[in-house]
């Protein structure tokens, strides 16, 4: 049996566009896991907030007007012996504003530490960066925004 390519075409044209239309407005999902090295550094808990109080981070936030303070508490796992954390604070001109670096020694292989940025009245609102770096290699960056008040 032979079909036209009318009905051919009449059959195939609705199912393609079904089909396109369905591809249109799906989101997309995906997933994927590591085994991180078990010498590498890592952040169990990092906040951007507001304060710190007995060591722990207070009034945890994204969201900051100018003039505040503004840190980043950081939990550190399977860091034993000493090391060298920098973080670089960047504006939302990609700026470098502040560009500082604290060590540590840990004899459990376990640290928390604390940064501050203390804004002004001048410092540009939008999306500021806090890039965290560890014996000079990047782990991650945190973001929050200043608004203009």
């Amino acid at each position: 049996m032979k079909i036209s390519r009318g009905i051919l075409a009449g059959i195939l044209l609705p199912l393609l566009a079904v089909v396109f239309i369905s591809c249109d407005k799906t989101e997309g999902q995906g997933s994927s896991s590591l085994e991180p090295g078990s010498d590498e550094a890592e952040i169990i808990e990092g906040f951007i907030c507001s304060g710190i109080f007995e060591n722990k981070p207070t009034g945890i936030d994204n969201d900051f007007f100018p003039d505040d303070i503004v840190y980043l508490w950081l939990s550190w796992g399977n860091v034993p012996g000493n090391h060298k954390v920098q973080i670089i604070w960047l504006d939302p001109s990609d700026n470098v504003v502040s560009d500082i670096t604290e060590s540590f020694n840990s004899k459990t292989g376990k640290a928390i530490t604390h940064f501050f940025i203390d804004t002004t009245n001048s410092s540009p609102a939008g999306r500021w960066i806090a890039e965290v770096h560890i014996d000079d290699q990047f782990v991650r960056s945190y973001a929050f925004w200043l608004i203009e008040g």
